[in-house]
């Protein structure tokens, strides 16, 4: 066995549910989904451990990245819990929207914060305001959309968006949480991400991955304790602490493997597959 893994726990029982972060855990340096981890998600939703993808993205990147057939059997956490799609043997379908003084209060102050702030207004996770422009090629690419997908940020303040994301280069996103917090205290929740292009997510207080979680799975009767769950940034820490089997990929940032009880090799080596594909072979199947 691989020594990275060497220290996960014996699995003689299926669990319940999975939850597994996208960018930098499930999804490869180039943010491709590889054959092996496919195939592992596969066995899964093949043998009914329910599959919950629990990310900070948006619902269009999905297009880009996931054969339909592979889309239709796993549930979704998007936007760190904004939007909950659940496929069988999960269901519903659950939106927070942020309230309309908070949204427009946020716009104000990152744009005097920094005035050449990207501001990123999530709608549905296919329409998003933005007060920046580029070409579609660099548009699909990075955002894994189409130019008719993108309206004016004045629009998408009257379209009752679920997440705002802030970022930029040369941005002191940590300064701006400070700022943000003072000025609408816990109304907002705000989670950095650190890795790649740092940026901030802002949704409404009442998303979060382990309450979407608990969405999905509470109606089937399944606990948070129950789930085995994947990550490597700060977006992940409050539902790999919640989760009672936390696996840390090995380039996790450091603040997330401390959280983690387990480790697994790194996204480049399909980490996540090596895991599960352990999983399966411990319960026999």
């Amino acid at each position: 066995m691989d020594e990275a893994i060497s220290n996960l726990p014996s699995f003689n029982k299926p669990p319940s549910a999975i939850a597994i972060d996208l960018d930098g855990t499930l999804l490869d340096s180039q943010t491709q989904l590889s054959s092996r981890n496919h195939k592992a998600l596969e066995s899964c939703i093949e043998h009914t451990i329910p599959v919950i993808i629990a990310t900070s993205r948006p619902a269009r990147i999905f297009n880009r990245i996931f054969p339909q057939n592979l889309a239709n059997g796993c549930s979704f956490v998007l936007m760190n819990g904004a939007i909950v799609k659940g496929n069988p043997p999960l269901s519903g379908y659950f939106k927070e929207t942020l309230p309309d003084q908070v949204t427009q209060c946020i716009v104000n102050l990152a744009s005097e914060f920094d005035p050449r702030i990207r501001i990123t207004m999530e709608i549905d996770g296919y329409e998003f305001g933005a007060n920046w422009t580029t070409d579609p090629t660099t548009l699909w690419q990075r955002n894994s959309a189409t130019p008719d997908m993108v309206i004016s940020v004045e629009e998408s303040l009257l379209r009752q968006p679920c997440k705002i994301a802030l970022g930029g280069i040369g941005t002191d996103i940590l300064k701006m949480i400070d700022r943000l917090t003072n000025s609408l205290g816990d109304t907002i929740s705000v989670v950095p991400t650190l890795l790649g292009n740092p940026l901030l997510n802002i949704t409404t207080c009442q998303a979060s991955k382990p309450s979407a979680l608990r969405k999905l799975l509470t109606p089937k009767g399944i606990l948070l304790e129950e789930v085995i769950a994947f990550g490597d940034d700060m977006p992940d820490v409050g539902m790999l602490k919640e989760c009672g089997i936390s696996i840390a990929v090995a380039n996790a940032l450091p603040q997330v493997k401390s959280v983690c009880r387990y480790q697994t090799v790194s996204n480049d080596e399909d980490g996540v597959a090596v895991v599960l594909e352990q999983v399966l072979s411990t319960m026999g199947k």
